[in-house]
């Protein structure tokens, strides 16, 4: 695993504990309407996960409960319950957004570790990805 990986799980981590002690500030959402349907983006894409890194039913920064298995993702700024489908490499994977993260540069979104797996391999790390929002 690159130390990049381990730094970007190490923010998402941060941000996860910063919701749950109310800092959440600078993680807020934007207004529901900033994003339209059928909006393309291209982007970095990391996960987090990873087995002991963050308990199972740990509040995500939506409130809703963590699954690693879940197909969901984290993104700084696109609302709560957003549907994305992430491609990379002709596979996709359609993704709820039910968390924040810390990104930095062109990394946008932290795929939960069931939902990367459907589309790389984890050892990768981090992968360039296009995503569609779907509604």
């Amino acid at each position: 695993m690159s130390m990049n990986t381990k730094l970007v799980r190490r923010t998402t981590l941060a941000a996860v504990v910063m919701g749950l002690l109310g800092l959440t500030g600078t993680l807020a959402a934007p207004p529901v309407n900033a994003f339209q349907e059928g909006t393309l983006a291209t982007c970095n894409a990391t996960w987090y996960g990873a087995e002991g890194e963050i308990p199972e039913g740990w509040p995500t920064a939506s409130g809703e409960p963590f699954s690693r298995w879940a197909l969901k993702a984290a993104h700084n700024s696109l609302p709560f319950g957003t549907q994305v489908t992430v491609t990379y490499q002709g596979r996709s994977v359609t993704v709820t957004i039910n968390d924040r993260g810390n990104f930095g540069g062109a990394t946008c979104l932290d795929l939960t570790y069931g939902a990367f797996r459907q589309i790389a391999d984890v050892d990768l790390g981090t992968i360039p990805v296009q995503y569609e929002v779907l509604r």
